[in-house]
């Protein structure tokens, strides 16, 4: 007994173990860990996976229709007539079955719906899904933008420091007047507002990429910076991609599903023209009194034709077909939107890289432009208006080119999305 319990206590302790180690989240995440942890606690996903499961057991409710029904029945029934003096009294207790042998294809219409409803819900929940991973993805090299334009702005508070030293420097010496000192001063707070002004942001997006991952939007939040690492297989061609979006996008597969379930409802509504079969079987005790009670059965077909209902199953039949006509107008929109969101994409994955080129000339002249205007100032040939002004185009240059590579990810991830991956 005792090794039983031991052995019960060791499996439980590393079951617990094992569910704390999934559950653990890495010190320094990746976007594979974000992504992974995203869709392992974000509530609204969560939800979305509670809801399918849901929606599965409707297969199972409408499978039901193929099985026959049984029902045990009692009851106990008195009564009196003539004032009260003749009483009666009757008990009856058994079992009744029933099934359906034919109910104009109603039934096998009615579980092809549902499944079809389970397919467009599965196909909803890969949505879900892939909306997720690209809200992730954005949120992930939003952040890493701010921490890498931060550390740009705390390196201009640097400079700016630097540069005030040599205008009091060369005030002291009396080569400049009071107003190179104060150009430095004002360059300096600008700096510090921007460090200031990027600290918060670099926090904010902390916490959208927290609140996406389903944890406290004020969680420590450290990330493997992966910015400068450019996606391979550059998009050629529109057509191929929006072909490719055509076979690949799950919400094309899910309109496929709502198409075939509303042909099934169709048909459902159409069962009601048809006549209806069903077998019925009833064994009882049936009698006066308890004691008394004599057993009783009975088998029997039942046919019910359908003669007039006032016009209802036209009316139904035609509002199901209209149904169907309204999804088919809403799949020929989809695809039109499908083909504008690959567009939009396509044209800014070629922007942001466009942008990276240019943006990438402009940093590295503006970084030669300050590091020229440095040295003409502390050699005392040059003002500290161009300083100023090369150290402000530097900062502006460096955090444009800092955008562009993080557009670039966020354009290729947006891209994968609207082709369906």
């Amino acid at each position: 007994m005792t090794s039983d319990k031991f052995i019960l206590f060791t499996t439980l302790f590393i079951s617990v173990l094992t569910l704390s180690a999934q559950n653990e989240i890495p010190d320094r995440l990746s976007l594979e860990d974000c992504i992974n942890t995203g869709l392992q606690n974000n509530p609204g996903f969560r939800s979305s996976q509670i809801f399918l499961d849901e929606n599965k057991t409707k297969i199972d409710e409408a499978y039901s229709g193929y099985y026959p029904t049984v029902n045990i029945n009692s009851n106990a029934d008195a009564y009196s007539k003539n004032n009260g003096s003749q009483r009666y009294e009757n008990y009856n207790t058994g079992v009744s079955a029933s099934y359906t042998i034919f109910n104009g294809f109603r039934t096998k219409a009615a579980y092809n719906a549902a499944k079809e409803s389970y397919d467009a819900n599965v196909y909803q929940h890969k949505s879900n899904k892939q909306d997720l991973t690209l809200h992730i993805i954005y949120a992930y090299y939003k952040t890493l933008q701010a921490e890498r334009i931060l550390t740009s702005a705390e390196e201009a508070v640097k400079n700016s420091h630097l540069h005030l030293e040599y205008a009091r420097a060369r005030h002291q010496a009396g080569i400049v007047t009071r107003s190179d000192v104060l150009k430095a001063e004002v360059e300096l707070s600008n700096a510090e507002l921007n460090r200031i002004q990027s600290a918060n942001i670099l926090l904010s997006s902390k916490g959208n990429l927290n609140q996406l991952m389903g944890v406290p939007s004020n969680n420590p939040l450290e990330l493997t910076d992966n910015l400068s690492i450019k996606s391979e297989n550059i998009p050629l061609s529109y057509d191929s991609l929006f072909s490719e979006a055509l076979n690949s996008r799950t919400e094309i597969k899910r309109f496929y599903s709502l198409l075939n379930a509303q042909n099934s409802y169709i048909d459902i509504a159409k069962g009601e023209f048809y006549p209806s079969v069903s077998a019925n079987a009833n064994y009882n005790f049936a009698g006066e009194e308890i004691s008394g009670m004599q057993r009783n059965w009975w088998l029997g077909l039942s046919l019910s034709i359908p003669v007039f209902k006032g016009f209802s199953t036209k009316a139904r039949v035609t509002g199901e077909e209209l149904a169907l006509k309204g999804l088919e107008k809403d799949f020929e929109a989809l695809k039109q939107q499908i083909g504008q969101e690959v567009w939009n994409a396509y044209l800014a994955v070629k922007e942001s890289l466009e942008k990276i080129e240019t943006s990438a000339k402009g940093l590295e002249s503006a970084r030669e432009n300050l590091a020229i205007a440095e040295g003409e100032y502390k050699e005392g040939i040059g003002s500290i208006i161009q300083l100023t002004d090369a150290q402000t185009t530097f900062v502006t240059s460096e955090q444009n080119y800092i955008r562009s590579v993080a557009d670039y990810k966020i354009s290729c991830a947006e891209l994968e999305r609207t082709i369906g991956k």
